[in-house]
């Protein structure tokens, strides 16, 4: 695997450093624990999956999503929720590959940048897990102690590249400074805005565009 001379390397998390949806693996973790999980199973799968591949996702659409999924917890709850969820089976799920390739960049001392559509949370676990410095991803909003839905800008589509810009202009760099790592057709606007697009496990819309503009392309799938 090539590895790229940039200060920072922004990786996507979903079907890119993982095997698979993180809400995904939610889902049917937290349906193994609790039927009544089914609800927020049915939520998903019913519109919010396929609409996120479609890059049809609304800020209304996730938000309702999480306070589903989230039944009016607090903070601490969920974080205790996702933390036995990342022992049990989102930890599983880690490309060996992924822990290589960041290995490599973590010896040339690269800054990397997790940038995921996932909940601040669980992008948190997945993280510290593979020695990534940084997060940006969407951020759970709460009040009175009780987590009600997102914050704005949602970081999917052009808000991934706002929020990524806004996460370079504080360390004094532009995109001329960075690659960027994804599986998704969504992440169009920022594979373009950076110096280097890397399309990784991609989905048959994104490869054909990788094709053409003759990026890079990794599949770890069949590895």
């Amino acid at each position: 695997m090539q590895v790229y001379d940039y200060p920072v390397v922004f990786f996507d998390l979903d079907d890119s450093l993982i095997n698979k949806d993180a809400n995904s693996l939610w889902i049917k973790w937290r349906f193994k624990h609790e039927r009544w999980a089914l609800v927020e199973a049915s939520l998903a799968l019913a519109s919010l999956y396929r609409a996120y591949k479609k890059g049809r996702v609304t800020h209304w659409r996730l938000s309702n999503y999480y306070r589903t999924r989230t039944r009016g917890m607090t903070m601490a709850q969920y974080r205790h929720q996702v933390d036995r969820f990342f022992q049990e089976r989102g930890r599983l799920h880690i490309y060996p590959q992924a822990a290589s390739l960041l290995f490599a960049y973590q010896r040339q001392g690269t800054r990397l940048v997790m940038i995921t559509g996932s909940d601040d949370v669980v992008a948190q676990a997945y993280s510290e897990a593979l020695g990534i410095d940084s997060v940006i991803s969407n951020r759970l909003k709460v009040e009175g102690e009780r987590i009600v839905g997102l914050q704005q800008p949602m970081c999917y589509g052009q808000g991934k590249v706002e929020l990524a810009q806004d996460f370079l202009a504080q360390q004094g760099l532009t995109f001329n400074d960075c690659a960027f790592y994804t599986d998704s057709h969504s992440d169009l606007p920022l594979l373009q805005a950076v110096a280097q697009p890397v399309v990784l496990n991609p989905n048959p819309s994104l490869r054909t565009t990788a094709q053409r503009l003759r990026w890079p392309c990794l599949d770890w799938r069949h590895d």
